[in-house]
């Protein structure tokens, strides 16, 4: 007896002992697979960082060198207080980037919550209607502000769309971009020397740019605020509704409570994308308006101030951790369970009941059913009388003791009204997202060669003429657009491979094992997000260098392989959070079945989760395509020859060419041609996954 109790604590030990070692061995196993995003974040994110914050407060130049003569606060005190030139600049286009990204935001706010709503509902088409939405996004930034330029707010004389509309009715035309762009009103704004007052000119050309970067960015915040919407509860709305509540009740007490949450960090993540803006702006080549990442480029490109340029971007980079702290707190609620509460509380004292949603739900049941039999079999008056009597027999609420026969029509009314206009929401939407880009496909078959003399909304003279000068050319005025593309697949899709590699081990990790700092780790790589591509392709250039400088054969300046590193760290996040939703989903019970029949943690992932996860590993690869195929500001700073040209940078090159004036064909019908080819192939495959992509984007930009 003593013998077997004395034993029992020793096998206890025993026991505790083997566990504490299995822990160990997962924790291990969970540190050894986050390697090699520490690895990408350290020499894609870090140390660039460092190099940016370090380079800011030296002379650097490029008389200097890339680290400076000497450390200084000159760079900082140039821009923010000195009042010359490059002050005003700095001031001037940062009270602009500041009113671009506000006014931006709201309207895809505003929109974004509207497509999110009706998208939400279930009706016909809405797979169709969801792949339209993604159309958008799938174009790069470049593309969609060339479509914008050259073909929709291009003056009169160039048979733009808008203007020659206005034409038809016989409207004055709107000078929608340069020197005679209209200033529509002024902003009076601080600033910190004298005359310490200015104002701020907002023109037509600012405008256009938030216009183009609400076409295309709406799609996106419409899918998170979609993704946010999935939290409510369906029974909410259906005891809202049996107690009477209008539209704005539901809203206004059940559905921006819940999603206020979910809304902030879009508006975060739009927020940070805003203030960086590049591409939207560059188009239009207007000194007037710019952004503060333009000036950073113009200091590295044009002056060769590396230290003002490095500068702008760590200013850059404060402003958007302020904004997203900001939206953060204003956005944020205290704890689910109260807000749930308060939000029920809110209801009953709006509605004015004495039952809570979900009592009347479940006492009401029966009497919704009847009312819905009535309005699909009621033929006659008397039958709805009789129909109504016995709904009235159900005691459930006062509301529904008052029904009559023209409530009951005026409800039948209602909902066909209410029908006709989600109807046209619906068309109005899918014509907005896609119409641009119907409208390039049309015109990239009108002949380039045949000069054009009236407005036409569908091609006079059919060609395939554009396409042969963009592909059967060597060399487009300065540009390969044939090498172009290739080097894009080469660039986006060695990029998606390393981003799925590095992604699902950092994604599992996060998603099956606890171990130290996980926690520090998911905020280091939700950091990664806030960077300003900016902030990091500059140190990234002067570390390549300097590391070149000892090891010559590791100079990857002006190398497509050189941009695998900071495409993976800044698309590392969003695949690490989608293939972390994923391998949430997959059940814990498989994980645990093969840990028992002896698998290591690596064979369970290699032949378990893996397998499993394909689906998502498979979304995730087109999203960061994706991201990599339309990326510019890298681009154009890294790959500086013609032959290691993107997409982008090829479309932007031809854009800026002088040459492309003196063609003896339309150089407008070219670059659509051109933009047709490098958006039609993204554009089918988002529309053939548009149910993987969407799931892949609303989990992980969200639930992360």
């Amino acid at each position: 007896m003593y013998d077997f109790d004395l034993k029992l604590p020793e096998n206890q030990i025993l026991n505790e002992k083997k566990k504490k070692t299995s822990l160990n061995s997962e924790t291990k196993f969970a540190l050894k697979i986050m390697i090699p995003a520490v690895l990408v974040f350290i020499f894609g994110i870090l140390v660039p960082l460092v190099i940016g914050i370090l380079i800011s407060f030296t002379d650097s130049s490029g008389i200097t060198g890339y680290f400076g003569s000497k450390v200084t606060l000159l760079n900082y005190h140039e821009l923010l207080t000195y009042g010359g030139i490059n002050g005003r600049h700095f001031w001037q286009y940062t009270y602009q980037t500041l009113f671009f990204a506000v006014s931006a935001v709201l309207l895809e706010f505003g929109l974004g919550l509207i497509f999110a709503l009706l998208l939400n509902k279930d009706f016909k088409g809405r797979g169709l209607a969801r792949a339209t939405l993604l159309i958008p996004w799938a174009l790069p930034t470049i593309a969609s502000a060339t479509i914008f330029r050259y073909e929709f707010l291009s003056p009169l004389s160039e048979y733009g769309v808008f203007n020659s509309i206005l034409g038809l009715f016989g409207l004055r035309e709107i000078s929608f971009f340069g020197a005679d762009a209209l200033t529509l009103f002024s902003l009076p704004a601080f600033i910190p020397f004298a005359p310490f007052i200015t104002h701020i000119d907002i023109s037509f050309t600012m405008i256009s740019c938030i216009f183009i970067d609400v076409w295309k960015t709406t799609p996106f915040f419409s899918l998170l605020i979609l993704a946010a919407l999935q939290v409510v509860p369906e029974d909410l709305y259906k005891a809202a509704d049996i107690a009477g509540a209008n539209g704005w009740q539901k809203f206004s007490k059940i559905t921006w409570p819940m999603i206020k949450p979910g809304v902030g960090i879009a508006l975060v993540f739009r927020m940070m994308d805003a203030i960086r803006v590049y591409d939207a702006v560059v188009i239009f080549r207007d000194d007037s308006v710019k952004s503060m990442t333009m000036q950073a480029v113009d200091f590295w490109s044009r002056s060769q101030k590396f230290g003002l340029s490095s500068t702008v971007a760590i200013l850059e980079f404060i402003l958007i951790i302020i904004f997203a702290i900001l939206i953060t707190k204003l956005t944020s609620r205290k704890s689910g369970k109260k807000s749930e509460k308060k939000i029920e509380k809110k209801l009953k004292i709006q509605l004015k009941i004495d039952q809570t949603p979900s009592e009347i739900h479940e006492d009401a049941l029966k009497t919704q059913r009847k009312i819905d039999l009535k309005e699909k079999f009621s033929k006659s008056k008397d039958k709805e009388i009789k129909e109504i009597d016995k709904i009235k027999k159900i005691s459930v609420s006062p509301i529904l003791k008052t029904i009559s026969p023209s409530m009951i029509r005026n409800y039948k009314r209602k909902r066909k009204i209410n029908k006709v206009i989600f109807v046209i929401l619906i068309i109005s939407m899918c014509i907005f997202c896609a119409l641009p880009f119907i409208w390039i496909v049309i015109r990239a078959f009108r002949n380039p060669f045949i000069a054009q003399t009236s407005f036409e909304m569908f091609p006079k003279f059919p060609s395939l003429e554009g396409f042969q000068v963009v592909l059967g050319q060597s060399d487009l005025y300065g540009v390969s657009f044939s090498r172009a593309l290739l080097n894009g697949f080469i660039l986006a899709g060695t990029t998606g491979i390393v981003v799925l590699i590095v992604g699902s081990l950092t994604g599992y990790a996060l998603a099956k094992f606890e171990f130290p700092a996980k926690n520090l780790a998911v905020l280091t790589i939700f950091t990664m997000t806030s960077m300003p591509a900016l902030i990091i392709v500059i140190p990234y250039f002067i570390q390549v260098k300097t590391i070149s400088g000892i090891i010559p054969f590791l100079d990857l300046t002006d190398n497509l392989l050189g941009l695998v590193l900071p495409y993976t760290a800044f698309n590392l996040p969003l695949a690490t959070f989608v293939l972390r939703s994923f391998f949430e989903e997959i059940p814990e019970d498989l994980w645990k079945a093969a840990k028992v029949d002896g698998a290591s943690n690596f064979q369970i992932f290699s032949k378990v989760i893996l397998p499993l996860a394909i689906p998502g590993l498979f979304t995730c690869f087109i999203l960061v395509f994706i991201a990599a195929w339309n990326e510019l500001l890298f681009a154009q700073i890294w790959l500086t020859s013609d032959e290691n040209h993107t997409v982008p940078r090829a479309i932007l090159r031809f854009v800026q060419n002088p040459l492309s004036l003196q063609a003896d064909w339309d150089t407008d019908l070219v670059l659509m041609a051109a933009t047709a080819i490098s958006t039609v192939p993204l554009v089918i495959i988002v529309l053939i996954f548009q149910k993987q992509i969407i799931k892949g984007i609303t989990s992980g930009a969200v639930k992360g």
